[in-house]
């Protein structure tokens, strides 16, 4: 699409920047907008928290270790041969590439764009997910690999009239932003029926970790197996949280032969920091706590000094 960066350019010119910006002032008097993260007039994203969210996505990195349900990354025959134990060779999570973390501005932006109609954010969620994927394509294998979303919902889908990823990832290819030899490939889908299972047990984001897993597992199917030998993948979702989605799409895909090097995804939840065990204060000096029976049962420990 080489027409895409001549077109910006034309807009970027002073007099079809001044007719935009006369238009986006008229848009703002007939529909109001406000912008979803700080609540600022005339735009859905003010310039200011249009930056924020763009440099909160610069950095992509490696969030496999906040997402404790992920699957197990290819096995690597070579790693094997080299170390020459593979039974001590500890399991290693699915690679999974964030553009940034699920905060601040950006969550406001995913959720803005997926839940309240607001597809005019596309085209910033693009450039994060573009972002995402660069820099997980440099950990892939060499060749052709096939980039392909987790599907929607049918809640949600029906709920939105419309996939967010689907729109997103579209938005990614029209302005050319895919790494080299990736191609766009829908080949996952939800079994018949599994998913009218799956709505009795409600929306998968107010679920525990294990109820997460238990109401996706087995729902997905990619063909039988072995019609996709020899594919190499790459996931795309939207949010990464505990990784059961992306485990489930793992199953399906590599079930029908694919090879399913990593994933990708605009944000990725921060994992909960472990408590640390409550120790009992004592004043120092002072006797031990002894505990007695609850109802009176037994004798009272005597305590010496």
């Amino acid at each position: 699409m080489a027409y895409l960066p001549a077109l910006e350019d034309w807009l970027a010119a002073p007099g079809p920047a001044a007719v935009l910006a006369a238009c986006r002032e008229l848009r703002a008097v007939i529909l109001p907008a406000e912008c979803v993260v700080c609540g600022a007039a005339d735009e859905s994203l003010c310039t200011v928290c249009r930056i924020a969210v763009r440099h909160a996505t610069l950095r992509p990195y490696n969030a496999s270790a906040g997402a404790g349900m992920l699957p197990e990354a290819e096995k690597d025959p070579g790693a094997a041969a080299r170390l020459g134990a593979p039974e001590y060779l500890e399991p290693v999570s699915l690679p999974v590439t964030a553009a940034g973390r699920y905060a601040a501005g950006l969550s406001r932006v995913v959720l803005a764009c997926k839940n309240h109609g607001h597809t005019d954010l596309l085209g910033i969620l693009a450039e994060a997910m573009a972002r995402a994927l660069h820099s997980a394509s440099d950990s892939l294998p060499t060749g052709r690999v096939a980039l392909v979303p987790v599907p929607g919902s049918f809640r949600g889908r029906t709920r939105r009239g419309y996939d967010p990823l689907e729109l997103i990832l579209a938005k990614v290819r029209l302005r050319g932003l895919l790494p080299a030899g990736m191609e766009i490939r829908s080949i996952l889908g939800y079994r018949l029926g599994a998913e009218l299972l799956a709505l009795r047990s409600g929306a998968q984001k107010t679920l525990g970790a294990g109820a997460r897993r238990r109401n996706v597992h087995g729902t997905m199917t990619a063909g039988h197996p072995g019609d996709l030998r020899g594919l190499t993948v790459l996931l795309a979702d939207d949010v990464l949280t505990t990784g059961a989605t992306l485990a489930e799409a793992t199953r399906a895909l590599r079930a029908a032969g694919a090879q399913v090097a990593g994933a990708a995804v605009i944000a990725a939840v921060r994992a909960p920091a472990p408590q640390a065990p409550q120790a009992t204060r004592q004043e120092p000096g002072s006797a031990p706590e002894i505990r007695r029976p609850r109802h009176g049962h037994g004798t009272a420990a005597k305590v010496r000094r």
